[in-house]
């Protein structure tokens, strides 16, 4: 019997750089390494660290989730 993998794990199987980008932050965060600032572009104090470059884990933006979708949907 085949197992039918969920979205996430799809997701995580196909974007391993991303994926490990996301859990450098994650660790990051929890040790205070990176502590989370607020969006760079409205303020808002809720945002998502953004990497330009995978490549470089520990270096983000930091976007609330609208700025974040619409940085993607340019292409960015």
């Amino acid at each position: 019997m085949t197992k039918t993998l969920t979205r996430q794990q799809q997701w995580r199987r196909e974007n391993p750089r991303r994926y490990l980008a996301h859990l450098y932050v994650e660790a990051a965060k929890r040790l205070k390494v990176i502590v989370p600032e607020s969006c760079e572009v409205c303020g808002a104090e809720k945002a998502d660290a953004h990497h330009d470059d995978y490549s470089r884990p520990g270096h983000v933006r930091w976007l609330c989730r609208r700025h974040h979708n619409q940085h993607h949907a340019r292409g960015e």
